[in-house]
């Protein structure tokens, strides 16, 4: 697997990745610059083809993420401020501070550089993962007794565009990241796989169960979940 870093007038950096089992070619966003995974028989033409073709695509779910001094972010009710600091320049630092986690940027970082979001990111991401347990499953326990049901096991997993999955065993898991949405979208996640304890597929009969747990609010719910504007890189 061989990859490179090329520039493009519109998209900025690409890294191309060339894999043997590759068929054909997949993009995506991922800390802010494209990733691009393509056969091993591409050619330069097939290539330059292949980047024209999904620019359009790729200019449209480009991240805008950037930080701010005085932000303020939520994750599942713990507050995290934004603010800067002198004491070392050229650091980030995180504390934890009166239940408020503070994320200090040196004087000397440019909050606009795509670097600093990265750092942010992936700091407010470690704090997510670290408190996730504590703040997202006692809520999805509840939820579940609300309605009768008791799966097998609750677990927290790392990942950012799978945000939930139930398997065979009746166990559900539920990514860390929907700590970063609001307290009615982090119940759908959860309703979502309860779901799927009575019916493994999405068809109809799972839709009208998820929708029942909803309160009828199911289309809703997956609406502002596609418009959500997401306060980490997960692309």
């Amino acid at each position: 697997m061989k990859s490179r870093i090329v520039n493009h007038p519109q998209l900025g950096e690409i890294k191309i990745t060339m894999r043997r089992d590759a068929r054909r070619f997949v993009a995506r966003w991922k800390e802010g610059i494209v990733h691009l995974t393509i056969p091993q028989q591409c050619d330069t033409d097939d290539l330059m083809k292949a980047i024209e073709t999904l620019t359009p695509r790729l200019l449209k779910s480009k991240p805008t993420l950037k930080y701010a001094e005085g932000q303020t972010i939520d994750i599942a009710g713990l507050k995290v401020v934004i603010s800067r600091q002198s004491v070392k320049p050229g650091h980030v630092l995180a504390s934890l501070r009166d239940d408020t986690a503070h994320i200090e940027v040196g004087s000397s970082i440019d909050l606009d550089r795509r670097e600093s979001t990265v750092t942010i990111s992936n700091i407010l991401c470690r704090i997510a993962w670290k408190i996730a347990p504590d703040l997202l499953l006692p809520r999805a326990a509840e939820l579940a007794r609300e309605i009768g049901l008791q799966p097998k096991s609750w677990h927290i997993m790392r990942g950012y565009s799978t945000l939930g999955k139930c398997s065979s065993s009746r166990e559900i898991h539920l990514s860390y990241v929907i700590a970063f949405l609001p307290q009615e979208l982090r119940d759908y996640i959860v309703w979502h796989e309860l779901a799927h304890l009575s019916e493994m597929s999405h068809s109809p009969r799972f839709h009208a169960i998820c929708d029942s747990y909803c309160h009828g609010r199911e289309k809703e719910y997956i609406s502002r979940l596609r418009n959500h504007k997401w306060q980490i890189l997960r692309k």
